[in-house]
């Protein structure tokens, strides 16, 4: 039953709407069909009828041969009416019985396992497992007006709009399948009579040559799949036409990459299984974008082995970080020499009057004895290097004018730095001006 002959697709000037012809006894069979009509077609007559004791509403006769023959019947048999007063008859009942005809695309998927698998199949789930989280399938009714060919009355033009009258185009009648429907029964449509009137009743099925109004119920999916893997999850949300479904990418917000491949890294995250790479020191699974370069030895690691260097700013194995003797501060090793490092060695010379310098003699006058200084800052710590003839010092603050946070010294030409216990602070540096 409703076998379309080739499509011809043409533009129609009058309504701007894209036309689709079929043939009139393909579409008598079809309007039959919906209406649950016995019908018959033969010798290019089509007979339709039906029991009127259960439809006392419908119209008589009880019985209606159309001519649907492709070559003209002139004149017509006793009993057979045109194809336009039939196309009356079928629309009659049409309007009675259910408000318009009611149809649905003939290859779209009507419930959710239809094309469940086209979602699922394109996942691989390393480790866990994958399933909806939710799936709702909504109706959406588009509008085809039937009216008699006026160029051969053996073949009908469809003419496709969405429910506000406003033209389909070519493009959408393929994406939906709009073209080739199949009848819905009146105990599976999703309409009432009175939804299916109020849809009908933008169309004008007064104008000259109409032949009848289907309401095709085309349905879109909208949900989300999940992903587990141990103990945490991950979603993907999919919204389309059943009929064009496809599965959306993964998208992997830690490495921004889309992929079909999920699994999970050491820290129980759920990624994109190509953004997963191996710690060179731990062997842990980790991204490949958060992995950092050991300033040191060279291989690429978990970020939570390493400590950036404050000197260097290299990231570096915590085991291969060391203490300056003088600052106190955790550095690469390859930054320390003789126990200080570059930082504290490396101190840009400074005069009295420079402002760190200045700052700390103005709250420490006892560190004005001191003939030559050195400062500077590494991150959020200032460095003054008091030297004397026997003596140097070194104080660290929070910033400038910020607390003091440690002081080292360090006694002759070969000693070693130490740090000064809290306790005999305001004995090396002098009372300070608050406390004086």
């Amino acid at each position: 039953m409703n076998e379309l002959q080739t499509p011809t697709a043409v533009e129609s000037t009058a309504s701007d709407a894209v036309v689709h012809r079929e043939s009139l006894a393909s579409f008598v069979e079809f309007a039959a069909d919906v209406l649950e009509v016995q019908h018959t077609v033969a010798d290019g007559v089509a007979t339709l009828e039906f029991e009127h004791r259960e439809h006392p509403a419908w119209p008589r006769p009880y019985q209606t041969r159309v001519a649907v023959a492709s070559e003209k019947i002139d004149p017509l048999p006793r009993k057979v009416t045109s194809p336009i007063d039939g196309g009356h008859w079928l629309w009659n009942l049409a309007a009675l019985e259910r408000g318009a005809l009611v149809a649905r695309p003939a290859s779209q998927p009507e419930s959710v396992h239809e094309f469940s698998s086209r979602l699922f199949d394109a996942y691989q789930v390393d480790g866990g497992q994958m399933h909806l989280a939710g799936c709702r399938l909504i109706d959406v009714p588009f509008l085809r007006v039937t009216t008699l060919a006026s160029d051969d009355a053996s073949m009908v033009e469809h003419r496709y709009f969405d429910h506000t009258m406003k033209p389909v185009s070519e493009s959408q009648l393929e994406q939906l399948g709009l073209v080739e429907v199949s009848p819905l029964a009146s105990d599976t449509s999703p309409y009432s009579r009175p939804q299916v009137e109020s849809l009908a009743e933008p169309c004008d099925t007064a104008a000259e040559r109409f032949m009848a109004l289907t309401v095709i119920v085309a349905k879109r999916a909208e949900g989300a799949l999940q992903f587990d893997i141990g103990e945490q999850c991950a979603r993907v949300r999919f919204g389309d036409w059943t009929r064009t479904i496809a599965a959306p990418p993964f998208r992997c917000a830690a490495s921004g990459r889309d992929s079909y491949h999920l699994a999970a890294i050491d820290d129980g995250r759920i990624v994109a299984a190509e953004a997963i790479a191996t710690c060179e020191e731990s062997g842990a699974s980790v991204l490949e974008c958060e992995r950092v370069k050991c300033g040191v030895t060279g291989k690429q690691v978990d970020p939570r082995l390493a400590s950036k260097c404050p000197v260097s700013g290299e990231h570096v194995l915590k085991d291969e970080m060391a203490t300056c003797h003088a600052c106190q501060q955790s550095v690469s090793r390859l930054a320390v020499s003789g126990g200080v490092c570059k930082a504290c060695r490396e101190l840009p010379a400074a005069k009295p009057t420079d402002t760190w310098v200045a700052g700390l003699t103005e709250q420490f006058p006892t560190l004005k004895q001191y003939r030559k200084f050195r400062a500077g800052k590494l991150g959020e710590l200032v460095r003054v290097m008091a030297i004397g003839w026997w003596r140097r010092l070194l104080v660290i603050t929070a910033g400038e004018g910020g607390p003091v946070v440690e002081v080292a010294r360090r006694e002759g030409l070969a000693g070693r730095w130490e740090q000064v216990p809290h306790t005999e602070w305001s004995q090396v540096l002098g009372a300070s001006q608050e406390q004086s």
